[in-house]
Formats: structure tokens, C-alpha cells, sequence
């Protein structure tokens, strides 16, 4: 017997996808909170998936979900509630047992959402029925992984602020967590953590722990005298920074491509961005400043051992990671054509794929190839990319690759 082709849906909001028989109908309601699938020939026959009205982590929710079925299913006519083993999620199923009906409803859980599922089925078609629906059921993948590791990260830092914090009374909103005198954004903390999710519970006390210092901190009433010293240049992607949000106000300079350089006031635990607010108070300007940072880099040390390796044509690779979280900032060392062309040549190239990353390696061929593919790998895999572009060094400056 020849297969029934199928179409893919996609959740036009990203929520789920399934297949479904290529020759039945589509339908969505309520902007796209409801999906029905079905036969174009019959209004009888159908099965409908809503969105339920929470948002929730759905993997402290196994325990309450047959509770959660049985409020749902209180006025509905079902009984036989079971675990459904065939759906690739966790999800329950019962009979309906309504007059003449013989078909199916489900709850199921992914992701960050709860999906409640029913099919009408005349109940003397339930063989010629249910098996297509008890397919399409089993191909439903929800997609909302990123959205449940955001939300999880959410309660984690939320319930570890109210500890520390109580006369704050933090509270969750749509853009993150507000208190009464602060807002915590956490955008850096999910990359970071889906980039090590070996290391979640650490990077989240670390997270926790420079919020607190930074709450002591005497953030926007720093003297110029005193800090002039600490300020160094920092590089970040243009899509950093936002119109709105905690990143509209900081001190940007245009650099190369899609790179910017801003500044950080570097504290002995934490780092806090400089604000254009910040320059005019102190009543100096964002060249001065700029060239300030710049000497400032100059004089922070390099590793004792730089790792790399050397090949068989002669050029050579040289790894700078400096565990401050500036190894990328080096890029914009005033000397670096003098520090690097003699292990390397003249001209080299660079690369500066996340924060904490620096490589430099000879102009050869094999290794530009080879390294590019591994600069655009690191770039999308970090928590703290800056860009995939390696950038040529020479001894009048630095200039973009092409693309």
C-alpha cells in the first residue's frame, strides 16, 4: 500500500510543527491560538490544537498535568485517562464518550506551553479515523526549547534575588525581572549558559553574585580622577546595541564592519559599560576618552605562554587568551604588528570570534581556510560572539576581511 503523502505545518509563532495528510485542509482561529486539520469532504470529521493561556516550565509540570486534564475535562464527556507513549512529548489521552463521538482529546507538554488537542470522530468510523489523527499527533514536535531554558533561567534568578534581596520584592515582567530601584536583563546569562549547559548552576551564582556587587557599587557617581585609570575599550557586534532597552545609552565608537569598540569601567569583580551620560559629567570627550581606554589596554599584561602551533609551510598559529575577559579588546593594541609579525610574518591575520578570543596566524592559504571555517563555528556557538570576520594586521593598521 503506497504511503499518504503529507505537508509540514510550522506554527506560524514558532510554537510547534507537525505533518498532516497533503490533501486535507488547513484551518487557524482566535490568531492562530487554534489550528484544525482535517478532511475537506467532511465537517464531521476534524482535530483541533489550541495554545492553553499559560506559560509555564513544563518539566516541574509531569507531576500536575493529569490534574490539570482532569479540571480540563471536568464538563467534557471522556474517560480512560492515560499517559500517551506514541507522542514525543509528555502528554495524557482520554476516550470522549459522548453520544455518537469516538474520538480522542490530549494534553500535552513542551517547551514552555500546553498544548490541549481534541478530534471528532463519528464513533462507528473510529478504525478508519483515528489511526491518521494518532499520526498526526505523534509527528507534533513543539519548538519552544530556547523559550524554556529562558524561562527556567528566569525562576532560578528570580527565587536566588528574592533571597538576597527581599526589600527589592522582584517581580517577572515580559522584557525580564524588576525590582523597585532595578531591572535585570537576561540576555547575556541564556547565551552564556546555552553555550555551557554543563555549567549552568555556576554561571548562574556568578551572575547572582556580580548583581549584588554591583548593587553596593557607586554606579553613575564615580569620580573622574579615580577611574580614568580603569577604563579600557571593549569590542562588540553592532547588534549589541539596541534603540531601547539597557543598551541604548552606552558609549559607542564605529570600528571596522560590524564591529563597535565601547567602554567598561573595570572593577576588581565586575565590569560596568560607560554611558554617554558618563563623558558629560566628567566633562571630558569621546575622543579623549577613547584614547584614555586605548593607553589603558596598552598596559595590561599578555598570558606568560601563549598556546599555537606551527606548520609545515612555515606559518604559524598564536592563541591569546587572557581569562579577564578582554583577550578580544588586544586586537586594538597599538602594538600589535610589532609584538606578532616576527613569529608570524608580515602582514597576518587575526580574528576575534567571541569576548574572550584572540587567534593571530600567518597569511598562508591552508590556514586561512582552515581557521576561517573555525572562527565562524566559535562565533555561533558563544555566549558572547563578536563577529566570524578575520581582520588583516598589518604595519599601517587593520583593515576587514573581504567578503
Amino acid at each position: 500500500m503506497l504511503e499518504t503523502p503529507v505537508k509540514k505545518f510550522v506554527h506560524p509563532k514558532k510554537i510547534y510543527e507537525l505533518e498532516y495528510p497533503a490533501h486535507w485542509d488547513q484551518v487557524q482561529q482566535e490568531d492562530y491560538r487554534s489550528c484544525g486539520f482535517g478532511p475537506h469532504d467532511r465537517d464531521d470529521v476534524g482535530l483541533w490544537i489550541s495554545i492553553m493561556p499559560m506559560s509555564v516550565d513544563t518539566e516541574r509540570l509531569t507531576e500536575d498535568l493529569p490534574r490539570l486534564m482532569e479540571q480540563t475535562l471536568d464538563k467534557a464527556d471522556a474517560t480512560n485517562l492515560r499517559r500517551d507513549e506514541s507522542l514525543r512529548h509528555f502528554g495524557l489521552r482520554s476516550d470522549i464518550t459522548k453520544d455518537g463521538e469516538g474520538g480522542h482529546y490530549w494534553i500535552i507538554a513542551g517547551g514552555d506551553v500546553v498544548l490541549f488537542a481534541s478530534s471528532q470522530v463519528p464513533a462507528g468510523e473510529r478504525d478508519v479515523w483515528n489511526p491518521p489523527f494518532d499520526k498526526l499527533m505523534a509527528s507534533l514536535q513543539i519548538t519552544r526549547d530556547d523559550e524554556l531554558l529562558l524561562r527556567q533561567l528566569t525562576i532560578d534568578v528570580l527565587e536566588e534575588l528574592r533571597k538576597r534581596h527581599p526589600e527589592e520584592d522582584f517581580q517577572c515582567d515580559d522584557k525580564g525581572i524588576r525590582g523597585k530601584q532595578r531591572a535585570v536583563f537576561l540576555g547575556n546569562l541564556y547565551r552564556e549558559v546555552k553555550a555551557a549547559p554543563q555549567r549552568r548552576k555556576q554561571i548562574i551564582k556568578h551572575f547572582v553574585d556580580n548583581m549584588s556587587l554591583t548593587a553596593d557599587a557607586p554606579m553613575g557617581r564615580e569620580v573622574w580622577e579615580e577611574i580614568r585609570g580603569d577604563i579600557l575599550p571593549v569590542l562588540k557586534p553592532k547588534n549589541y546595541i539596541r534603540s531601547t532597552g539597557p543598551t541604548q545609552h552606552i558609549l559607542t565608537s564605529e570600528w571596522l564592519t560590524d564591529v563597535l569598540i565601547c567602554y567598561v569601567i573595570k572593577n576588581k569583580k565586575f565590569y560596568r559599560f560607560v554611558t554617554g551620560w558618563d563623558v558629560n559629567r566628567w566633562g571630558t570627550t569621546a575622543t579623549a576618552l577613547h584614547q584614555i581606554a586605548v593607553e589603558n589596554l596598552a598596559r595590561l599584561p599578555w598570558p606568560r605562554r601563549l598556546e599555537g602551533s606551527r606548520q609545515k609551510d612555515g606559518g604559524r598559529v598564536i592563541l591569546v587568551q587572557t581569562n579577564d575577559s578582554l583577550s578580544s579588546s588586544r586586537l586594538l593594541h597599538p602594538d600589535l604588528h610589532k609584538l606578532f609579525s616576527g613569529p608570524l610574518g608580515s602582514p597576518f591575520w587575526a580574528g576575534i570570534p567571541d569576548r574572550d578570543t584572540l587567534v593571530t596566524y600567518s597569511d598562508r592559504r591552508s590556514l586561512k581556510q582552515r581557521i576561517a571555517r573555525k572562527l565562524k563555528k566559535d562565533h555561533d556557538t558563544s555566549a558572547y560572539p563578536i563577529t566570524p570576520r578575520p581582520f588583516l594586521v598589518t604595519r599601517d593598521g587593520i583593515a576587514p576581511a573581504s567578503e
